[in-house]
């Protein structure tokens, strides 16, 4: 299921950075089944062997070593999609998206929605206003729209059993009941299936314009309810309870807990307008209690 308007396009090599990854990995299905050629950057295997089933063809690198991302740039590649994890180094990083702009590819960086900090009614055009754990991200989104590449930024990645939701059904396992961080409060969360993603993501690489797009199918989910659907899918029942934001980031790291705390209600109506995005999988609520997670 292809949740886009249909449209033809030529068939594009693209260069794939985090393709091992949760949403990497859902990118490169969709990337094949839309008839073009994957070519992975990937650390080398211990034993050789092959890591990307389906990618035309793996090239070795590591996102510490900005000359090994530069040097995957070939003159065959068509498109670049950054779904990978920043390293935590700003200088590094800069430096590596800096040489996927500068390369003249049509660029694609999968950014976040915790860019944007607390924010109530956000959408594509909201100022920047990270928080700690992603704190330079606004200045690599910066370098690939003034290199002519788009932005995009997911909401809270669910589906296919991985994501945050994962942690929080193994949280509910451990403590015998669904928990949330606050700061005080009922945060909210945007959300989006990981497929949904995949889908808007292969969109922008075909016909996307340097500009943010959001992929958001819902707006702001009642973290409480999130957490109790957690409950739900580790057997333990529909109750939750907040994790206080200290106690929570002696476990989780202050400031990944300080990430899960944000209250955030955002929109994408200018991404489903501009690309006839219409994403249609299960809710991170649904999919929890009765879907991939269950």
């Amino acid at each position: 299921m292809f949740n886009v308007e249909v449209f033809e396009v030529e068939d594009m090599k693209v260069l794939v950075l985090g393709a091992t990854g949760y949403i990497g990995g859902v990118l490169v299905e969709r990337l094949i089944e839309r008839g073009h050629e994957v070519a992975a950057l990937v650390r080398p295997s211990a034993d050789g062997s092959r890591r990307v089933p389906g990618a035309a063809d793996e090239r070795h690198g590591d996102l510490a070593d900005p000359a090994s991302v530069a040097a995957a740039l070939t003159a065959d590649v068509d498109a670049v999609v950054h779904a990978a994890e920043l390293t935590g180094d700003r200088e590094t990083d800069l430096a590596s998206v800096g040489a996927l702009a500068a390369s003249g590819k049509r660029v694609t960086y999968v950014s976040g929605v915790w860019v944007l900090g607390e924010v109530d009614g956000g959408d594509e055009e909201s100022p920047a206003d990270p928080v700690p754990l992603v704190a330079y991200r606004d200045q690599v989104e910066r370098l690939v729209l003034d290199g002519g590449g788009a932005v995009v930024r997911p909401g809270v990645v669910h589906g296919r059993g991985g994501g945050i939701p994962a942690l929080l059904r193994e949280q509910a396992a451990r403590r015998g009941t669904g928990v949330y961080v606050t700061a005080g409060g009922v945060p909210a969360w945007a959300a989006v299936h990981v497929d949904d993603l995949a889908d808007l993501l292969v969109a922008v690489v075909e016909k996307g314009e340097a500009r943010i797009y959001h992929a958001i199918a819902e707006e702001g989910v009642p973290v409480d309810a999130v957490a109790e659907a957690a409950g739900v899918a580790a057997g333990v029942g529909a109750a939750a309870e907040p994790w206080p934001l200290a106690e929570a980031a002696g476990v989780l790291g202050e400031g990944f807990a300080q990430a899960l705390a944000l209250s955030q209600r955002i929109g994408a109506s200018r991404t489903r307008a501009a690309l006839g995005w219409n994403p249609g999988r299960a809710g991170i609520v649904a999919d929890l209690a009765e879907g991939s997670y269950a």
